[in-house]
Parts: C-alpha cells; sequence; structure tokens
C-alpha cells in the first residue's frame, strides 16, 4: 500500500484531506508527520516548507499558487484544486516513480513505451500520446492477460478508489483512449469494451 506524507500547517485542511482519501483511496497509508522508518511513496505539501533531505527525490505534489521556491520536479497544483485531479495526479507520480525509464510491453502490434508516454504501432510507426492515467489502464489490462477486468476492479487497482464508489471515471478515460487509438492507427481497437468490463487483444 502506498505511503503518503501530507504536510500542512493547517490542522483542519490535513483532517479534510485524510477523511477525503479514506472515502475515495482507503489503501493508501496516510502520514501528517514525518518518520525515519517509513517509506513514503509521495509527498504533498500546500505551502512552501523545509522538507526533510531523506525524502528528496520522492515524488512531491505542491498544492497552491506561489511556487518559486518549488522544485522543478514538484508537481503544481493551483488552488482551488478538485480532489479528483489531486487524486489522479497523486497516482501517476506514483506509477512513473515505481516504473523503469525504459519500461516497455508489447501486445499485438503496439508497444507501449511507457518512458515517453506513447503507444507506437509498430507496422505504421505511428505513435499515439498518452496521459499517465491511460499509460496505468493499459498496463494493468496487460497484466490481466486478456481477462475481462470490471469497471469495478480497474476503480480499486488503477485510481485506488473504493470500487463501490459511484463515478463515470473509469467509462470516461476508457472512451478517450480508444478514441485517440482510432484516431491516431484506423485499425482495429486492441482495448476491447465487453459486457463485465474492459480486455486488451494480444
Amino acid at each position: 500500500m502506498p505511503n503518503l506524507l501530507f504536510l500542512s500547517s493547517s490542522t483542519l485542511l490535513t483532517e479534510d484531506f485524510k477523511e477525503q482519501l479514506e472515502l475515495v483511496a482507503p489503501d493508501f497509508n496516510f502520514y501528517s508527520q514525518y518518520q525515519d522508518d517509513i517509506v513514503f511513496d509521495a509527498v504533498i505539501i500546500d505551502q512552501p516548507q523545509d522538507i526533510p533531505s531523506s525524502i528528496v527525490g520522492i515524488p512531491l505534489i505542491y498544492l497552491g499558487n506561489d511556487s518559486e521556491n518549488i522544485t522543478d520536479s514538484a508537481v503544481i497544483i493551483n488552488k482551488p484544486y478538485k480532489l479528483e485531479n489531486l487524486l489522479d495526479s497523486l497516482l501517476s507520480c506514483i506509477n512513473f516513480s515505481n516504473r523503469g525509464s525504459n519500461a516497455q510491453i508489447s501486445f499485438g502490434k503496439y508497444t507501449l513505451d511507457s518512458f515517453h508516454k506513447q503507444l507506437v504501432n509498430n507496422k505504421t510507426g505511428s505513435a499515439t500520446k498518452l496521459t499517465e492515467r491511460e499509460i496505468a489502464i493499459i498496463n494493468y489490462l496487460y497484466k490481466s492477460k486478456g481477462k475481462t477486468v470490471s469497471k469495478g476492479e480497474l476503480l480499486s487497482e488503477v485510481w485506488e478508489y473504493n470500487p463501490e464508489a459511484t463515478t463515470h471515471t473509469v467509462e470516461t478515460h476508457i472512451y478517450r483512449l480508444r478514441q485517440k487509438i482510432d484516431a491516431e492507427n484506423h485499425g482495429k481497437n486492441p482495448i476491447i469494451t465487453e459486457e463485465n468490463g474492459y480486455s486488451l487483444q494480444f
């Protein structure tokens, strides 16, 4: 389970964020104070402050509009923000950090190049640019080895959401991803929408 460090001088904001995170992403371990014996997967801060040197290099998300003193590698989310956008950025940071820089998978006539964030058609050489979330979807479908993956499973494993949550997030992302592939490659789509979920055609 990912360990998240949330640094804020506001007790109210910290408690509010923790409550919302527990509702939509219960698998996260939430910490509001740095601990030497914890390996953190991501750090969120809501104002400039000193960050322990031992967590430099860990994915960092900054909440705020004054980012002059924030490292260039940080993801900046301007206030006000939507929780869903913040969680998308959080999971994307963790996914990218956990992948090797040369991570590639091949299926059918396609190669997913995670480092360059693109899906390459090996026959035509055309490349479709993807978002971090779209990469995470394809990676999970690939690991499922052709079996049908339900919407609830994708919510739980890719978004870290409660699978009982009512949302059209999965449908929207799958629809946009299929549109991208169809527009660029003009061929049979490798992502199959089925009655009970989604699968990846090999």
